[in-house]
């Protein structure tokens, strides 16, 4: 059964957090969702982005291979977080892989229809870059800890 958003009891969700019920309505009618399992992938680096997706329940691995073939985890994504977002922004292939850590459901709003949100919704597309602010934000913080444990 498909989460219905607006009944969706995950507090972090981004939809939830940033779109008026309008938006969440439109949301809820066009996205899919994808039931995955641990290895799965959700995209893989080389891959061009098809849309961006939000955890909805489970665990999904941001990772990128250095060039011996070495595994580098970069991030796990956390259950309501917006994910897949940046190359289709950049419209360029991911440069990542978003590998399923443990099984997982996933849902994906295609590019055209996230694209159509802001164009519909000026005042989205400045929630919308403050969410990317305050993500690298949070990125930065982590990476910051990471430095200075070693």
């Amino acid at each position: 059964m498909n989460p219905d958003c607006q009944k969706c009891k995950n507090e972090n969700c981004f939809v939830k957090n940033h779109f008026l019920l309008q938006q969440i309505i439109f949301v809820n009618n066009l996205k899919k969702v994808e039931i995955l399992k641990k290895n799965d992938f959700v995209y893989k680096k080389g891959n061009k982005p098809k849309g961006v997706y939000i955890l909805y329940d489970g665990c999904i691995e941001i990772i990128s291979k250095s060039k011996e073939g070495d595994k580098k985890e970069i991030y796990f994504v956390e259950p309501g977080e917006l994910f897949g977002y940046r190359s289709l922004i950049t419209e360029e292939v991911h440069n990542t892989s978003a590998k399923v850590f443990k099984n997982s459901k996933v849902c994906k709003l295609s590019k055209e229809d996230f694209f159509d949100l802001f164009v519909k919704d000026k005042k989205l597309a400045l929630k919308f870059m403050k969410y990317l602010s305050e993500q690298l934000k949070r990125r930065e913080k982590k990476l910051e800890n990471r430095i200075g444990k070693k």
